[in-house]
Order: structure tokens, then sequence, then C-alpha cells
């Protein structure tokens, strides 16, 4: 390689890693989904883009959990909390907005990470402040009961803004009086992924979009139990488009 090529080629890498860094801070909606390259080698269910987005999103709140915990844990400076929690949050938005339209149903999903990241935020940042100026155990118990606090209380309100007792399905097999549906993950009804078994009612046919009742359990999420409505139009998205009478 000649030196003028070498030189290019740094100016191609230097000018695409700009390029990279803008769009990060600075994300625009994407025209295709993205590849999962790694998480396809990982994961060997056939998961939909909408699933492998939300997993994702999981993925990356785990990370920044478990960051926080070590740098507590190694007493490292507070600073640093906020340095993570700045690349964190820049991921969270590049994530959101550029996959928005390949989300089934984008603002629940943006509301709960952004806010509950926040919440995150700010109690391991407390804690960092509380251990600098406690002078005995009951510091920490009052910081963990305003911590509790204002989890149930973000619950309370994302349950209440978003938060739905039915999801959709789509009918994969019918088999006598039961039926097998497809549902999509669904943070507003708390459903994970997966395919259900529940009772056949009239007018249903492969492929066709149904509307459930879930059943939420504790600790183990919501569980779709009931079918109450069938769409008349088969699809491959959860959207309805034309209701049975």
């Amino acid at each position: 390689m000649s030196l003028e090529d070498f030189l290019y080629s740094i100016g191609e890498s230097a000018d695409s890693a700009v390029h990279r860094v803008i769009e990060f801070i600075k994300p625009s909606k994407a025209n295709e989904p993205p590849s999962f390259k790694y998480l396809r080698r990982l994961i060997k269910k056939p998961l939909t883009v909408h699933e492998f987005l939300s997993l994702k999103l999981q993925i990356a709140f785990l990370s920044y959990l478990l960051t926080n915990l070590a740098i507590l844990f190694l007493k490292l400076n507070p600073l640093w909390l906020a340095v993570i929690a700045l690349i964190y949050f820049l991921y969270l938005r590049y994530l959101l907005t550029r996959n928005r339209e390949f989300f089934i149903e984008p603002e629940p999903y943006r509301f709960f990470y952004y806010f509950i990241s926040l919440i995150s935020f700010g109690a391991f940042f407390g804690y960092a402040f509380i251990r600098r100026i406690a002078t005995s155990i009951y510091y920490y118990y009052g910081y963990l009961v305003l911590v509790f606090i204002a989890v149930m209380a973000f619950r309370w309100y994302f349950k209440t803004k978003y938060g739905r007792d039915w999801t959709y399905g789509i009918v994969e097999e019918i088999r006598g009086d039961i039926v097998k549906v497809f549902v999509h993950d669904d943070i507003s009804a708390n459903v994970k992924p997966g395919r259900y078994w529940v009772d056949a009612v009239d007018d249903l046919e492969v492929g066709r979009v149904v509307k459930l009742i879930v059943e939420d359990r504790r600790l183990r999420g919501a569980v779709p139990t009931k079918i109450i409505e069938v769409y008349l139009s088969s699809q491959t998205s959860t959207e309805p488009k034309e209701e049975s009478e």
C-alpha cells in the first residue's frame, strides 16, 4: 500500500468515526431494522424485531445497573456514576429514537426505560451521598424506604397511564376447542413474548389477529387467558384493522 492510499484510508476511517459519533449523539430514524447479528447467535428462538429491540433494552438496563453496583462496590469517585449515566442515556436515546418505527407500541417503552433509569441513577447517586454523611445504620434504612416508595409510585403511575388487562395475539394453530396464539412482548400488559393455548371461539382462522384478556400473576407477569375479539383480516403484525361483529 502506498503512502497516499494509507493516508486516504485513515481519512475515510476518521470520517466514518465522526459520522457514527454524530449519529449516536443525534440519532435519526432508521429505514431498515438492525440485523441483531450477535443476539441472533446467542438467542436460538425465532424472535421478531420488536422482541429483539425489547431484549436490547433489557440488556442495556441490566448492564447499567451492574456497572453502577461495581462503581459503588469499588468505592470509586461518584462522578463516575454521572459519566456512565451520560453514556447510557445517550445509548438509550439512540436505541429508542433510531428504531422507533420497529416497536409495535414505542411510547410505553420509551416512558418506562427513561424514568426507571432516572430513578436508578438517583438511587445510586443518593446512596453514594448517604454513605459519606451517614452516622448510623438508620440513614440507610430510611434511604431504602424512600427508594422503595419512589419505585412503587412509578409502578403505579405507569400502570395508570399505560397499563391494560388485554393484549393482541396472532392465531398460529387451531386444535379442536383450543387455539395457539403468538403474543408479542407487551410492556403495557406485562406479557412476555411467547405462544399460549387458550379456548377457541367462533370465526377463528390461522393468521388472524385476536384480542385477549390477560390475567396478572404476581412475580410471574401476566398470561393471556381468553379471546374477547377476533379481527377479520389476517395479518403478520398485531395492529388490528377490521373488527368482527
